[in-house]
């Protein structure tokens, strides 16, 4: 996979860039969000109302699912406090790859945007262990019922909802709620 993002990035990487990369919507170019450096180190990522890791791999996931973005390079002088990314690049690219193919896996079993998910009450009743990812979910889940405004907002990467979503599932721990039919 070619990536307009990944040649940005490295550029960025190899002359030890200290600024923000801009992502704008290729159609309008309309800002859909940054990715701070620090002496070309990726400190910071924010993309849509997301923030960190999972912003800077949406980016990646919405450009391989032919999204197309504008990259508009700014020199600016970024503060050390914005980091919230630790990783340097490399691991992050090595990375890639393996959230790319789990993505790709992962989209058959993501539930429709025009359901509901609620939480089963006797579930929170039952003893039954919950991994971290799907204690994510559960919260995302108090206060986010429909797919598409889980995805948005929970903090893990979609495949990793998607993921939690069907272990839950199995354990009986949500309802789903199909909408109505007229």
């Amino acid at each position: 996979m070619e990536s307009k993002l990944l040649n940005v990035i490295e550029e960025q990487v190899a002359v030890q860039f200290t600024g923000k990369v801009n992502v704008l919507a290729s159609f309008n170019r309309q800002f859909l969000g940054q990715i701070y450096f620090k002496n070309g180190d990726i400190i910071q990522v924010t993309f849509h109302h997301q923030k960190g890791l999972k912003a800077f791999y949406q980016i990646l996931v919405d450009e391989y699912s032919l999204q197309s973005f504008e990259y508009v390079v700014e020199p600016e002088l970024v503060d050390e406090s914005e980091r919230k990314i630790h990783y340097p690049y490399a691991v992050l690219k090595n990375k890639l790859g393996e959230v790319l193919k789990l993505y790709r896996e992962s989209l058959k079993l993501r539930p429709p945007d025009n359901i509901k998910i609620i939480l089963d009450a006797e579930f929170l009743e039952d003893s039954l262990e919950v991994t971290p990812q799907e204690y994510d979910v559960l919260m995302t889940l108090t206060d986010w019922n429909n797919p598409h405004d889980l995805y948005q907002h929970c903090e893990l990467l979609d495949h990793e909802i998607t993921l939690a979503l069907v272990s839950l599932r199995k354990k009986g721990a949500l309802k789903i709620l199909a909408p109505r039919q007229e």
